[in-house]
């Protein structure tokens, strides 16, 4: 974004996002006891305030920790000490997403400013996505040390970039009159509006990705020469593929960037080879974006400091604090991911421990009827679309799949579900896939590694 957009965006939006992040260009190069200083100086004023504003945490005795020891063994999980002392010296425990899922409003703090809170919910990767309040602080900072991210890329304001993202609305066509709600996915390629015309940004839907679609799309981007190209990881392998498989030349970004997925090194490689040029990893979740971020050095990713808290346990589970969401907090939150933190130097000067591995996210994909590929957000969309994620009807899903085209839907629920409501998620799949069989159970097993897979590929 050009230094005019970030003014225009930080006046329309009440953020602070220029400021901060000329302070980040900053404290980047401070060291590991003035960053820790400064990370536990914005702890201990979060901690005053949500327990004296925030239900969730000002009630945690009593029901509260019978809910958390419940969270913990479904889970299987045990409560590791912290070796942060302000965590240590609070009454702060670990929490789970089901403890949040349960908790509901009484997570948002007795003081919010909805008008200054932007809605949105998890992305969907490690389970059903919640509905999530970012006030103005969290994205500031969360944007902030995102653009300090493209300054690690060397990728400077104003270049052209293209995203490749998932939304599941822009798949369908208004001219279906089967349905309004669920109709049949559309593969035609948008045209640039406005504000992408001025932005020098074009954005692609990653959930329409089939030859296609993936033909027009290499054209688009053959004309436009962007000099980032960023999104899901899957999205970048698929293009990738298919510029590697047809031959296809004069695409020459500067950097690519990915996220939402486990970078294995053969995707790495591959991905480098195919457009020349460096990829970048990233790690965020919707409770806290902007977590960690990828150096020149390409050994892990930064941890931004001073925006949060990451912790990991002895299995490697990750623990992440926000430290600037006040309308909504997360402290000591297990958001399902699992990856190593690794507190040597880099050679790159920053100070900031790295996640050198990230295990969490499965790297798989689902096979549409159609030959797109899409993984577990679509789902989380479609069922959010549905009325399904955040209801007391379903806890959890699975979807898995032996012939492509062609899925199982498995569904956690308290109580059975009334057939107009399995009707209705079989609706809302049906225009995607040839068959959907669905079946409803009180408790799914994680399997044998501990950790609960939203999406088997057995394709």
């Amino acid at each position: 974004m050009t230094e005019i957009g970030l003014k225009i965006y930080d006046l329309l939006k009440g953020t602070h996002v220029r400021h901060t992040m000329g302070f980040l260009e900053e404290s980047q190069y401070w060291s590991l006891e003035e960053l820790q200083e400064f990370q536990g100086k914005k702890l201990k004023d979060l901690l005053n305030v949500v327990e004296a504003e925030v239900p969730f945490y000002r009630e945690y005795e009593g029901t509260r920790e019978r809910e958390y020891e419940n969270a913990r063994i479904q889970e299987g999980e045990s409560l590791i000490p912290s070796r942060i002392p302000e965590f240590s010296n609070s009454h702060t425990p670990i929490i789970y997403k089901l403890m949040v899922m349960k908790a509901g409003d009484e997570l948002l703090s007795d003081k919010i400013n909805l008008k200054k809170c932007k809605m949105s919910r998890t992305g969907g990767t490690t389970g059903p996505p919640l509905r999530l309040y970012r006030d103005t602080e969290t994205r500031s900072w969360a944007l902030a040390a995102y653009y300090r991210f493209y300054g690690w890329m060397g990728i400077e304001p104003g270049m052209p970039e293209v995203e490749l993202w998932g939304s599941t609305e822009i798949r369908y066509q208004k001219s279906d009159t089967r349905s309004q709600k669920f109709p049949r996915p559309s593969h035609r390629v948008p045209r640039p509006g406005l504000f992408e015309k001025i932005s020098k940004f074009r954005n692609y839907n990653a959930f329409s990705f089939n030859d296609a679609y993936l033909e027009e799309v290499v054209k688009r981007i053959q004309k436009f020469q962007p000099k980032l190209i960023r999104g899901y990881l899957s999205a970048i392998i698929l293009l990738a593929e298919y510029i590697k498989r047809n031959n296809i030349k004069g695409i020459n970004p500067i950097a690519v960037s990915c996220t939402s997925e486990t970078l294995f090194p053969e995707y790495r490689k591959m991905i480098e080879e195919v457009f020349q040029a460096p990829l970048f990893n990233q790690y965020g979740c919707g409770e806290c974006n902007s977590i960690a971020f990828e150096c020149k050095e390409h050994n892990g990713m930064h941890v931004s400091m001073e925006h949060c808290i990451l912790e990991s346990d002895e299995n490697n589970n990750l623990i992440m604090t926000n430290l600037d969401n006040y309308s909504q907090p997360f402290i000591r939150y297990k958001n399902g991911d699992m990856g190593v933190i690794d507190t040597n130097p880099c050679a790159c000067g920053n100070a900031a421990p790295r996640l050198t591995e990230l295990h969490g996210r499965a790297n798989e994909n689902i096979i549409l009827k159609d030959g797109s590929s899409v993984n577990g957000i679509f789902f989380a969309n479609l069922l959010d679309q549905a009325g399904f994620i955040n209801s007391s009807k379903m806890l959890r899903f699975q979807v898995i799949q032996d012939v492509a085209g062609e899925i199982e839907f498995k569904a956690e629920v308290k109580r059975q579900m009334a057939a107009g409501d399995l009707g209705k998620i079989k609706d809302a799949l049906m225009p995607f896939f040839s068959k959907v069989d669905i079946s409803q159970h009180q408790f799914l097993d994680p399997g044998t590694g501990g950790k609960f897979r939203y999406i088997i590929s057995n394709v």
